[in-house]
């Protein structure tokens, strides 16, 4: 009776979410890169462990809503 699932043209017709989804998806390639950039070169005092640690959970789980959303 309904159709409950989602229809990615409401993305492209409704300004405002296209608007946000042009932003969000290269300011996530900017911070993936500045995070990496910043892995690369800092280092911990025993040169072994991640300066970064758990920020690279919010990278990945930033992504899974900009895919998901889309």
């Amino acid at each position: 009776m309904f159709d409950h699932g989602f229809d990615p043209g409401y993305v492209f017709r409704h300004p405002v979410f296209l608007v946000t989804f042009i932003i969000a998806i290269p300011s996530w390639i900017i911070a993936f890169a500045s995070q990496a950039a910043a892995e690369a070169k800092y280092s911990s005092g025993d040169g072994r462990t991640p300066v970064v640690n758990t920020l690279w959970f919010g990278i990945w789980i930033q992504l899974a809503v900009i895919i998901h959303l889309l």
